[in-house]
């Protein structure tokens, strides 16, 4: 186990991942990217997003491009859609994973945790819907049985 990564301290939680820079076996090299995470999925991967301004001669302003990564998402660290990261390269890890997250910046959003809230509470609504149907679908059987 390694206690710092890039002037980074280790997270107190452990985990048994081989690709975490802390716990595993991976050493990072000195190129870090500042990103939000926008996507995360369950195979450690997240994709982390910047936005920067580039100058347009032609119309003398400024046009505003966005770069987006897939990096590794070690367990001990696990983190959530809408936080900010620090991400730093690696040898690669997978076919689009070059990049591991080494450390967490900002907490989570209130926007993010909304529309969790939002989709939790749809998805019971939606399981109560599906039970109360089925519910009265057997009543239904179970009348027309009776008069047959």
């Amino acid at each position: 186990m390694k206690n710092e990564v890039l002037g980074v301290k280790a997270p107190k939680i452990e985990c048994t991942d081989k690709k975490c820079p802390f716990h595993g076996d991976i050493s990072v090299k000195n190129e870090i990217y500042r990103g939000k995470i926008v996507k995360k999925d369950i195979n450690r991967t997240a994709t982390i997003e910047w936005s920067r301004s580039v100058y347009v001669p032609k119309y003398e302003r400024y046009e505003l491009k966005r770069s987006r990564m897939r990096v590794h998402n070690p367990g001990c660290l696990n983190a959530k859609i809408g936080q900010q990261v620090l991400a730093a390269k690696t040898r690669p890890l997978s076919k689009m994973k070059h990049h591991v997250i080494i450390q967490l910046l900002g907490d989570v959003d209130q926007l993010s945790l909304v529309k969790e809230a939002a989709e939790r509470l749809e998805k019971e609504k939606m399981h109560a819907r599906k039970h109360k149907e089925s519910a009265e679908t057997k009543d239904y059987k179970n009348v027309h049985a009776v008069k047959q």
